[in-house]
């Protein structure tokens, strides 16, 4: 792969407020909506207005759930996961101040490392290292199923497309650092098992180094126009996607990293990562897909902690880093 050109530069702390959950850190953290949303385990999940930084709510693992270690928001819903011991999922609404269960919290198949993802009335809880569970939600949160399915082993991620009719599974096909990929299924709309759509096995996209936790696991991907974007130990691949969700031709790009997570902005990738042992930030032009553009690489203050999640808002860039709190960047 070739890359036009490399540009460094240096980034500094913006001045947006950020807040701390006492005797927690953040795991993983997104922003929707206008909102920057991050999981702090047993802390539960803050919310606050991207733009301003004011913390809206707090909300509380519910009874019977230990932690909030993973989320995902569809319109008015709030579907949160505990991911540590048994596994448990509940369903929230939020009206913009306030937020409140309406689906109390039901067992899922799981284990360590697996995912939640909702969109258009689909929701999927990957298994972790175990079996994936799948549920079709109503407007207030009601849930039908689940449907279970897949591998009895190794589905640590997942991510829904926008329209809700695919799902993109992070996979350990057979173990080992070569024995993992990513797996797309098409989920359609009615309640069944879904059906295979692709497979990719991965070079290199094994565990990446250090990086444990409930959630947050490597392998994770985001869309981009019709292609699927992988972050993993190995770097970077980007998938061409067809039709039903049909993996189409597929590049690795070295970027200098193991990914760990990433984020898109338009035509900018944002990948964290480690670079031997420094936690570093890789910026990406994929404006030509056929031809990335490495922007920037640059370490990250972690305080030596391990970075496992990040977040795209407006203005800032939000990575998660253990006990070095929530980091909040410019972009430019």
């Amino acid at each position: 792969m070739r890359y036009v050109f490399i540009f460094v530069i240096s980034l500094l702390f913006s001045c947006k407020e950020t807040y701390e959950v006492p005797n927690h850190t953040p795991g993983v953290v997104r922003v929707i909506d206008g909102l920057l949303m991050t999981a702090y385990g047993e802390g539960g999940l803050i919310i606050a207005n991207e733009n301003s930084g004011e913390v809206i709510t707090q909300i509380f693992p519910p009874q019977g759930m230990n932690s909030i270690d993973d989320f995902d928001k569809d319109g008015d819903l709030i579907f949160v996961l505990d991911s540590r011991g048994r596994d448990y999922m509940a369903v929230f609404s939020f009206d913009g101040r306030a937020a409140d269960l309406v689906t109390k919290p039901l067992t899922v198949e799981g284990g360590p490392f697996n995912g939640i993802s909702a969109s258009n009335g689909n929701l999927v809880v990957s298994g972790g290292t175990t079996f994936l569970n799948r549920f079709k939600y109503s407007n207030n949160g009601e849930l039908e199923g689940p449907v279970t399915f897949g591998r009895d082993r190794g589905h640590p991620d997942v991510l829904l497309s926008d329209d809700g009719q695919a799902a993109f599974i992070s996979t350990d096909f057979d173990g080992g650092v070569n024995g993992f990929g990513v797996t797309s299924l098409y989920i359609g709309d009615q309640l069944q098992i879904p059906f295979i759509a692709s497979e990719l096995r991965i070079l290199e996209s094994g565990i990446t180094i250090g990086v444990t936790g409930p959630v947050g696991f490597p392998i994770q991907t985001a869309t981009y126009n019709d292609n699927l974007i992988v972050a993993h130990g190995g770097g970077l691949t980007i998938i061409s996607l067809i039709e039903n969700y049909v993996f189409d031709t597929s590049t690795n790009v070295d970027i200098g990293i193991s990914g760990v997570s990433l984020a898109m902005d338009s035509n900018i990738g944002y990948i964290i990562g480690y670079q031997g042992e420094i936690p570093t930030l890789v910026k990406v032009d994929l404006s030509d897909i056929s031809s990335p553009i490495l922007v920037s690489s640059e370490s990250l203050p972690t305080e030596g902690n391990i970075p496992t999640s990040i977040a795209l808002g407006d203005t800032d860039i939000y990575i998660a880093a253990g006990t070095a709190g929530l980091i909040v960047l410019p972009k430019n």
